[in-house]
């Protein structure tokens, strides 16, 4: 123990008396490492990002739907919930689009998405004012809805318009809607610049104006819809189905659809088909993995050139201390000695490179998080940097100067006193 520690000493002392040379050794190791790092940790927080945030939209549900031949019966629904303990209920999906006026009496999209109480459980909008609809709302069709704080703007010049009336048209039907419910939103008040233009330049800034604008959301009772339009409310094309926790979605998903086809006798039919939101998830994130896992390997190539460099001067310093490497071995140090020697040095010099590479790294990583997050508020994304990381990198930046460093010091260690002792 105590001549590898005089090992450690000779190759810190050797490092030190030629700082410059050392630094630009490092230099390949450093820019290889950081490289390897940053991409890694970016590329790991923008995925964990993505999932978090995909995760927290979709909720534990998975969609279930007709083809369009026929439709699916709520009591078909039912009985699905009742078979099986992890599928906590279902909400119809319709929707339909309509227009309504705002308080400047100008014409605005709409879009009415309705659904049951148990719908509220997968919208993870925050409700600040007011109340979702409940299940007496939905089975006497009352009309009411929920919207959020931008379509308020849009409409009453103001985000708390709990009890104000909107009034829609639809395809040729008219209806009023009592709002009882408003979510926050993200989304901000659209204000082009104001701008003088007459003519066809004034018109052409008009449509770009218009198609800017989307459809306001609003929330209602699946049955205001149906009532409004006379439909069938005992069956539906869409549903959404929802499951007590994530890990029994794909099982769920494929029994509903199996159930639902024998329920209807369409076994084989391509009648209908169930679709996991959540499952693009993983998608997602094994096509950021790979992207990540591509654009590292590229920046590793860097090491390969670091490790060159280390070969490079560890070659030239045998060749100076040749004369040193003669006197050692005529008196008596033996060849494993004069091979570690320069092993502990090469491997030294890697492992430094690679501590302040790693450091920079992270720290570029950190920046590019924080640039991220000036730029869009929205996004609150941080660098994965974990200890298996830290260790990994410190054992694999040795292992480059290791092994870059076995011919040097093998070529060091082969030599005869003589042979050293006569070099000039």
């Amino acid at each position: 123990m105590g001549r590898f520690l005089e090992y450690w000493k000779m190759a810190y002392f050797n490092i030190r008396m030629n700082k410059v040379r050392s630094f630009l050794t490092m230099l390949g190791i450093i820019i290889g490492i950081s490289s390897v790092v940053g991409i890694l940790s970016i590329g790991n927080g923008f995925s964990n990002y993505v999932s978090g945030s995909l995760n927290g939209m979709l909720g534990s549900n998975f969609a279930l739907m007709s083809s369009g031949s026929v439709p699916i019966p709520t009591h078909v629904m039912d009985n699905l919930v009742d078979k099986y303990p992890y599928i906590t209920g279902y909400t119809e999906d319709l929707s339909i689009d309509g227009t309504t006026l705002d308080r400047k009496k100008k014409e605005k999209q709409v879009m009415l998405s309705g659904g049951q109480p148990i719908k509220q459980t997968s919208v993870r909008a925050e409700l600040i004012y007011g109340r979702f609809y409940d299940e007496r709302d939905y089975e006497e069709a009352l009309p009411v809805c929920i919207i959020d704080t931008y379509t308020s703007r849009q409409l009453f010049g103001k985000e708390d318009a709990l009890g104000k009336i909107v009034k829609i048209d639809s395809h040729g039907r008219e209806f009023s809607l009592k709002v009882i419910g408003i979510r926050k939103s993200d989304k901000q008040d659209d204000k082009p610049a104001k701008k003088e233009n007459t003519g066809d330049e004034q018109e052409d800034n008009a449509l770009i104006v218009v198609y800017q604008e989307s459809a306001l959301s609003i929330e209602v009772p699946t049955t205001v819809i149906t009532e409004a339009f006379g439909l069938d409310r005992d069956s539906y094309y869409n549903y959404t189905v929802f499951v007590d926790e994530p890990a029994h979605i794909t099982e769920m998903s494929n029994k509903g659809q199996r159930y639902v086809e024998a329920a209807m006798d369409k076994r084989g039919e391509n009648a209908f088909y169930s679709f996991e939101v959540a499952s693009l998830v993983g998608g997602i994130s094994k096509v950021l993995g790979g992207i990540t896992a591509f654009v590292m390997l590229v920046a590793a190539l860097s090491l390969f050139v670091g490790g060159v460099g280390v070969m490079n001067i560890m070659l030239v310093s045998v060749t100076e201390r040749t004369r040193e490497i003669g006197i050692r071995k005529s008196l008596g140090a033996r060849t494993s000695s004069i091979m570690w020697q320069f092993l502990i040095e090469s491997g030294l010099i890697s492992l430094t490179g690679g501590i302040i590479g790693m450091l920079l790294g992270y720290a570029f990583s950190g920046l590019v998080c924080l640039i991220i997050h000036l730029v869009d508020k929205a996004v609150n994304m941080t660098p994965d940097f974990n200890p298996i990381l830290i260790l990994g990198v410190a054992l694999f930046s040795m292992a480059i100067g290791i092994v870059f460093g076995l011919y040097p010091a093998g070529k060091a260690a082969k030599m005869t006193p003589i042979d050293a002792l006569r070099h000039r």
